[in-house]
């Protein structure tokens, strides 16, 4: 087994905007921010200002934030609500090829209860690490079986001294790909970090992302630190592993030492330390930890946050890290539960942290939790991407991208390049190729474009070049503004957006991937309080959909919000409706907008009625909803929710889920052309007629001005689609 769900890639038309040069290349790695999947919990205040932190900094795509709580009552229903979700999320925003980590923010807890599950011979498994339940992904029916043990092999561990790019979309054994029965599916699961009690303060996180952001490609001076802490035998069992791992890191040029004790103590040069102690003075120990370095301390209760027994792996972090690894729960000392030395070896030779801690693992790391940025790469050689003739305004047509890069790494050059448009993977094109745009399949709007440079070393180290499509072929547009530019929880953001062109029925505000405003019409001025958006750096858009089913992006919108609350203003919540478009054969998260200002309310979120063609399970709180069309589902399906509040409860607002539907497409051929109009005629006049003559083609296709009837109210709409196609 190496797939728990087989799903297919989002079927938007955006993949043939591009001339493919290249057929399909090597691996891609995962040290890029594009291969990241972001959670974010939109109920909590940590969550969402780290979470804005994250993704500005890192400038992870829009299309990779996924808003749900991370966790789950058990593993049975992380499983089935939660991978869900991730599945279904990565199919609809057609990133399936390329995200390779879950990274899970502050706010999440720290582990899924799983007792029964795993088998141990020295003690009972019954948590899952939060971070170690995202990676099982793949194989989390397989651990459903209850058949696994503890010491079931991580097939992406290797004995090999070699770092390799990780790619989530390839099965591992024996730490390469393999196509064997044997081989196995992963993702690289993370925790920023914990906020809870005996975990890191926000403001200890942020600054742990800053500084490894800053570290990144810097190949920093230092040493490497092996503790031999003989004093502790249990503890210490790695230590065999020691002198083989200094000798490779040395013959590479780098500095590795083994000392005796806990702790380095009077070292100030720390690239990363690894000892066995339960609870070493990390906070107040003469010692210095450079940025970037992962730090850790084999021990039972390292990232079990809900005991004051031994030293917590936050303190790693407080002294400097930018990651470290403990358990949930008492593991005994198994070496293959714990990262081997070669970790720091992979490491050195350019491999992100997350990478470099997963092959060091020699099993499935159900206990085991990695904890800071997995994206940290200090020592990668990052390509240096141009794109000489990027486009610096409006485009309409074909266009062509030439990308260069170029690496410092003495032995290695550039293999390939990817294009990357709105966070969908598009082209691949070697050296001295170019990509060729048709920026007709795009709407109209601003799109995020980058270039992604790999380079042809096994650790395929990548380089980007992030910029902005701005296409203009049919003359629509969307102006949006907002005020005031910073504020805290409690200030009313007013934004207004409108439509340029003909056919706008809806306008949006989207932050981060997630509509939260919206209102029917061309134009409308809407209201968000900071504690909706969160705290941090927010960038939103507005938006516009049009009546053939296109969405029209504005230019950004950058507002700084305060981790405060302010003074609340004690009005109801409000909600808004919306139309989400969405694949009709896979679950997808849906947002369930809504705005308030006082982070000490409570709010309920009700589904009132529908939908008709989907499901949405029972037991979901919170601003979101799991739903799972119906097989066959197609057309419009509506359901409506409301928000309750001790301050009073909002009005009822429909959220309109679209499987794809194409107004003015009478025939179903995909376009909306002349072929459309005797149709479209025998729509209005016998609507049994043509339901018999095209009967997989919903009538909902029919209702071009939105109004939830097919009439002649509908002829002028259709007459200007067939002008505009």
């Amino acid at each position: 087994m190496t797939n728990r769900k087989h799903y297919r890639r989002l079927g938007s038309g955006c993949v043939l905007g591009v001339t493919l040069l290249a057929g399909s290349l090597t691996l891609r790695a995962g040290g890029t921010p594009e291969n990241v999947l972001l959670i974010i919990d939109p109920a909590d205040t940590n969550s969402l200002y780290v979470g804005n932190h994250y993704k500005a900094a890192r400038e992870i795509p829009d299309a990779n934030v996924l808003y749900m709580s991370p966790g789950a009552a058990n593993f049975a229903t992380f499983a089935d609500y939660r991978l869900d979700a991730v599945f279904g999320t990565l199919t609809n925003a057609g990133t399936t090829d390329h995200i390779d980590y879950i990274v899970v923010t502050p706010g999440a807890p720290f582990y899924v209860s799983a007792p029964s599950l795993v088998s141990d011979q020295c003690s009972p498994v019954t948590r899952f690490a939060i971070s170690a339940a995202y990676t099982m992904a793949f194989i989390a029916d397989e651990v459903l079986t209850g058949t696994l043990a503890s010491t079931e092999s991580n097939r992406y561990y290797s004995t090999s001294n070699s770092a390799y790019a990780f790619d989530s979309s390839v099965a591992w054994l024996g730490g390469v790909p393999s196509s064997s029965n044997y081989a196995r599916r992963y993702f690289i699961g993370a925790m920023l970090g914990y906020a809870g009690e005996r975990g890191n303060t926000v403001a200890e996180t942020i600054a742990m992302i800053d500084r490894s952001i800053a570290a990144d490609g810097t190949r920093p001076a230092g040493t490497f630190y092996f503790m031999n802490n003989a004093g502790d035998p249990p503890r210490n069992v790695r230590a065999p592993q020691y002198n083989a791992v200094i000798g490779a890191i040395v013959a590479l040029g780098g500095q590795a030492q083994k000392l005796d004790g806990i702790l380095p103590l009077g070292h100030h040069d720390c690239l990363g330390i690894m000892t066995g102690a339960a609870s070493p003075d990390i906070d107040t120990a003469d010692f210095t930890i450079l940025p970037g370095a992962f730090c850790d301390h084999m021990t039972s209760y390292a990232a079990q946050f809900d005991t004051s027994s031994q030293t917590k792996v936050s303190r790693w972090i407080v002294k400097g890290a930018s990651g470290s690894w403990g358990t949930v729960e008492e593991p005994c000392n198994y070496t293959g539960k714990f990262p081997h030395a070669r970790l720091h070896l992979y490491y050195f030779q350019g491999a992100s942290l997350g990478e470099a801690a997963f092959r060091s693992l020699q099993y499935v790391p159900f206990q085991g939790l990695l904890y800071g940025d997995p994206m940290t790469r200090p020592f990668a050689h990052l390509p240096q991407v141009a794109v000489a003739d990027a486009p610096t305004g409006p485009v309409a047509g074909t266009i062509t991208l030439t990308p260069t890069a170029s690496t410092t790494h003495p032995t290695a050059q550039i293999a390939q390049f990817d294009l990357l448009v709105d966070g969908v993977l598009q082209a691949t094109v070697l050296p001295g190729q170019a990509f060729v745009v048709d920026t007709t399949i795009f709407p109209d709007g601003r799109h995020d474009l980058r270039v992604l440079a790999y380079d042809n070393t096994l650790v395929k180290s990548v380089g980007r070049w992030c910029g902005e499509l701005i296409v203009d072929n049919d003359g629509h547009a969307v102006a949006a503004s907002v005020t005031p530019a910073s504020g805290d929880w409690a200030t009313p953001f007013v934004f207004n957006v409108s439509a340029v062109g003909e056919g706008a029925i809806e306008v949006r505000i989207r932050q981060n991937g997630r509509v939260v405003a919206a209102a029917p019409g061309s134009s409308a001025t809407l209201t968000l309080f900071g504690l909706t958006l969160g705290a941090g750096p927010v960038r939103s858009y507005g938006e516009a959909l049009f009546l053939d089913g296109r969405v029209v992006r504005s230019a950004p919108m950058d507002l700084q919000i305060a981790f405060q609350t302010g003074t609340p203003s004690g009005q109801p919540p409000v909600a808004f409706g919306y139309t989400k478009r969405v694949l009709p054969d896979q679950p997808v998260v849906v947002e369930l907008p809504a705005t308030c200002d006082d982070s000490a309310v409570a709010l309920t979120y009700e589904v009132v009625a529908g939908p008709q063609q989907a499901t949405i399970p029972a037991g979901q709180s919170g601003p979101f909803r799991l739903v799972r069309p119906l097989p066959g589902a197609k057309g419009f399906d509506p359901f409506t929710f409301r928000v309750i509040s001790a301050l009073g409860n909002t009005n009822p607002v429909t959220v309109t889920l679209d499987y794809g539907v194409r107004r003015g497409d009478l025939n179903c051929d995909g376009s909306v052309d002349f072929g459309d109009i005797n149709p479209f005629v025998l729509i209005l006049s016998n609507p049994a007629q043509w339901q018999a003559t095209y009967p997989d083609c919903p009538g909902e296709n029919g209702d071009i001005d939105g109004d939830g009837a097919v009439d002649f109210h509908d002829i002028n709409p259709f007459v200007a689609l067939l002008t505009e196609s």
